[in-house]
């Protein structure tokens, strides 16, 4: 993940997106959290919140590839579709991973 060019996106210095990234790693591994519950108990309207929150987080960040997968994952819930979202959460989790990693690095 290159921080630069994503801060430089932002119009920001690299250390002020890291700033930026590492609070949105804390808040939005809590929506994270509070979605799989929410998905758990077939909170349809938890799952969308929680997945609309993601999505703006992430796409105010320019991390587009959670920003689409939380984006289907509302879509889903706001229909009513909460099977089948299982490669969809994996993707977000992955993506957190990867996040966390690039940040040790």
């Amino acid at each position: 993940m290159n921080f630069q060019e994503l801060a430089e996106e932002l119009g920001l210095e690299e250390e002020d997106y890291r700033e930026l990234i590492e609070l949105f790693m804390e808040t939005g591994q809590a929506d994270l959290s509070q979605l799989k519950t929410a998905l758990d108990a077939g909170d349809a309207e938890t799952v969308s919140r929680r997945a609309h929150t993601l999505c703006g987080s992430s796409g105010n960040m320019r991390l587009m590839k959670l920003h689409e997968t939380a984006k289907r994952i509302e879509l889903a819930a706001d229909d009513g579709r909460l099977d089948n979202l299982s490669d969809d959460l994996n993707a977000l989790e992955e993506g957190f991973a990867n996040i966390a990693r690039s940040l040790q690095g």
